[in-house]
């Protein structure tokens, strides 16, 4: 009886290895879907349609105030000037209600804008599953797997148990990075939802010269944040490669299999880390502070 049951722990130890890279498959899901997308157990399209109902209630209202209040100033500035008398002043008084015409519409539109920014970098990343590179993400660690359960079957009971503690330990440290690369993803969604909602006002700054960084700040922001999808998918990409090349070419893991569990251990941290620096380095490729 007591046979079976450390055979059984064995067996565990292998079905920690098994399926590793599963939860992988969510993470890169999250990452490569608009705002726009029905995301199983994410509730996102509630969310958009939130965000894309306050944008055009509240945002554009406010929007439209603010443009009131440029226009205001730049016919002052305009009427003020000594070179915009006769045809010239109509010029310029035309090209002010045009700036202020075509950031309406801007801002009534955000929404759709927002949503074709992000569509096309889902498109981005799904260019790029259908490349060898991501072929990478059907690796599965049942080799592995097979490996550990054939070495521990034939050991005593104590390298049995400590194999098992160390399974299960590698199993909560890979579960735990996994479900906060969730949450970094789903926050990434959040900020999104938030910016759509507010879109209106920092685009419609574009109609005046003093306030229109406001507006292009706004706009590489939202560039950083669909640009930080695509360095996700890359770091799953990264991380897969790493465990396939240090730890997927092991022909005997007997050898050390607790050091190969602890490296996918610590793998798993790895991915972690970087999935957090994504933020970072979008925001700091497009120069945003």
């Amino acid at each position: 009886m007591l046979d079976s049951f450390f055979k059984g722990l064995a067996d565990s130890i292998g079905a920690v290895f098994a399926h590793y890279f599963v939860s992988l498959n969510e993470v890169m899901t999250l990452a490569k879907s608009a705002p726009s997308s029905d995301i199983h157990g994410f509730p996102s399209l509630a969310l958009w349609e939130a965000s894309k109902g306050l944008s055009s209630s509240v945002g554009t209202g406010v929007a439209s105030v603010v443009i009131s209040l440029f226009l205001f100033f730049e016919l002052a500035a305009i009427f003020n000037r000594t070179d915009t008398k006769g045809l010239d002043g109509i010029y310029w008084i035309l090209m002010a209600f045009l700036k202020v015409a075509v950031a309406i519409t801007i801002a009534k539109n955000m929404s759709v804008i927002i949503g074709m920014c992000f569509e096309i970098s889902s498109e981005v990343i799904s260019g790029m599953q259908n490349t060898s590179y991501f072929n990478l993400l059907e690796f599965n660690t049942t080799d592995i797997s097979q490996q550990l359960i054939d070495y521990f079957k034939n050991q005593d009971a104590g390298t049995i148990l400590g194999g098992y503690i160390v399974a299960q330990l590698v199993s909560i440290v890979n579960n735990a990075a996994i479900v906060i690369v969730k949450l970094v993803c789903q926050i990434r969604f959040i900020e999104i939802y938030v910016f759509t909602a507010v879109a209106p006002l920092p685009f419609c700054t574009f109609c005046n010269n003093e306030f229109k960084h406001i507006g292009i700040a706004f706009i590489k922001r939202l560039l950083a944040l669909a640009l930080q999808g695509v360095f996700i998918s890359i770091v799953c990409i990264f991380y897969v490669q790493i465990v396939n090349a240090s730890v997927g070419e092991i022909v005997d893991v007997g050898n050390n299999p607790t050091g190969v569990m602890f490296t996918m251990m610590g793998y798993s941290i790895l991915l972690l880390i970087a999935v957090f620096q994504t933020g970072g380095w979008s925001k700091s490729l497009l120069q945003v502070n």
